[in-house]
């Protein structure tokens, strides 16, 4: 009798345990746990004079989207300005597409660029007189990135 009680409680234990079990596979596990990554705002503000440039500096905490947009630019908001997005190299701002940077001529208030980036570090925007400035120009540039 002891040795038949032993067995049915066995058999239980193994049963419940079974039936705690998933059925979901690693991917979707992996899937249902994915974050989206936290996303910051910079914002620049500064003026241009004729034949000027500024380049700001902001550092990325892992990969992702960053976006550099002329929020405005002052008095003409139609003024063309060049407006550029790069990495940091410790003593510029490297936008040629071999360094995964880029670039606009004819940007004016609304223009954005947006690139991938492929790992954290140091990168930069950069907003400079393409040749049109004639008088100084209040700008304000955001930079959303990871």
């Amino acid at each position: 009798m002891f040795r038949l009680l032993r067995t049915i409680v066995a058999v239980s234990l193994v049963a419940l345990t079974a039936s705690a079990c998933s059925d979901n596979t690693l991917s979707q596990l992996a899937a249902s746990s994915t974050t989206t990554p936290q996303t910051f705002t910079d914002t620049f503000t500064g003026t241009l004079s004729q034949n000027g440039a500024f380049t700001h500096i902001f550092t990325i905490q892992t990969l992702g989207s960053v976006t550099v947009t002329i929020v405005n630019l002052s008095p003409t908001t139609s003024q063309i300005v060049g407006l550029s997005l790069g990495v940091w190299n410790g003593t510029g701002c490297s936008t040629s597409p071999q360094t995964g940077g880029a670039s606009s001529d004819i940007a004016t208030t609304g223009t954005s660029i947006t690139l991938n980036a492929t790992a954290a570090g140091n990168l930069c925007a950069r907003l400079y007189d393409v040749g049109f400035v004639t008088t100084p120009v209040i700008y304000t540039m955001q930079i959303t990135h990871p």
